[in-house]
């Protein structure tokens, strides 16, 4: 009879024991994030023209730093559930903000002091990697219209 009271006390014991540390290790492997959708609209300041107090953003490509003023920026979410101020909450203690790869990644390089950049790309929140897809000269499609 001891023995099994013994036994059901031991049982007792180690059953909650096992619940927190399969709940404490599952908390540990949190699933992968997807990529979302990001557009930028970017510029690089002119001769003589300084950041100002102007939301700055850096884009890490290969060893080198490329420092723009932000224009706008907004994610393609078709959830509605990730919005930039989200993104950039978890960007902007990094240097650079983002580690640039793709197909476009030397477009930063190649940006002339004065213009404006539309740079559409696959953000991922695990190593702030932003991987290029496309870019457009000038504000974008949601750019005010230009009168002459």
């Amino acid at each position: 009879m001891k023995k099994t009271i013994s036994t059901l006390a031991i049982f007792a014991i180690a059953l909650p024991a096992i619940a927190a540390i399969a709940t404490r290790a599952d908390a540990q492997m949190r699933p992968m994030m997807i990529p979302l959708t990001t557009t930028m609209v970017i510029s690089k300041p002119a001769p003589g023209q300084i950041f100002g107090n102007k939301q700055v953003v850096t884009m890490g490509v290969g060893g080198k730093t490329y420092k723009f003023v932000l224009n706008d920026a907004y994610v393609d979410d078709p959830r509605a559930i990730i919005h930039w101020p989200d993104i950039w909450q978890l960007v902007r203690q990094y240097t650079p903000n983002f580690n640039v790869t793709g197909v476009g990644e030397d477009t930063f390089a190649k940006m002339q002091p004065g213009e404006t950049l539309t740079v559409r790309g696959m953000f991922s929140p695990n190593n702030q990697t932003y991987e290029v897809m496309g870019t457009e000269p000038g504000g974008g499609p949601f750019a005010p219209a230009q009168h002459y």
